[in-house]
């Protein structure tokens, strides 16, 4: 499964921002799930890798290095962000670059907490019913990180391996 992290939450994913660490035990499983389990993290689009701080872009780099992450061309999500940004403009949407990542990445998972987006992230105007993407927002959405949420073009996935654990110094 591949999953987008929402800037909001990686700080709780991650477990490496003394503000999130009570927010840490909703957020483990994704964690987990990408550390000893098939989950990826997808990324990429000029906006998204500005928002995050260079500790998590320097990170997404080492997961991809040990193939636990799948960089989207900038280009590709930048041109669909524009597209998103003309369809619908609301003072409540502000997350475009995450909508066009999802777009084109095929990705059907999101992690956030932002609430205000939800409507956004699986909206008409940008995907069918059989693409919306499903938000985790919670242990309660443990059963999403599931290989029935992976794209076909992401397929076949395997558990983490020893090598790619050492190699993200997870061992």
């Amino acid at each position: 499964m591949c999953i987008v992290i929402d800037t909001n939450v990686l700080g709780s994913v991650f477990n490496d921002d003394p503000k999130c660490k009570e927010k840490h035990s909703e957020y483990k499983p994704v964690f987990d799930w990408i550390n000893d389990g098939i989950g990826k993290i997808v990324y990429g689009g000029t906006t998204y890798c500005k928002e995050i701080e260079y500790k998590y872009l320097k990170l997404f780099s080492q997961y991809r290095t040990a193939q636990k992450a799948i960089y989207i061309n900038d280009d590709e999500v930048d041109e669909k962000e524009k597209w998103v940004t003309e369809q619908i403009t609301h003072p409540n949407f502000d997350d475009q670059h995450i909508v066009a990542l999802l777009i084109v990445s095929k990705c059907r998972l999101i992690c956030s907490n932002d609430k205000r987006a939800y409507p956004y992230f699986t909206h008409n105007t940008f995907f069918n019913n059989q693409d919306k993407p499903k938000i985790y927002s919670g242990k309660r959405n443990i059963d999403l990180l599931c290989e029935a949420n992976i794209p076909d073009k992401y397929k076949p996935v395997k558990k983490t391996t020893k090598g790619q654990k050492k190699s993200l110094g997870l061992n």
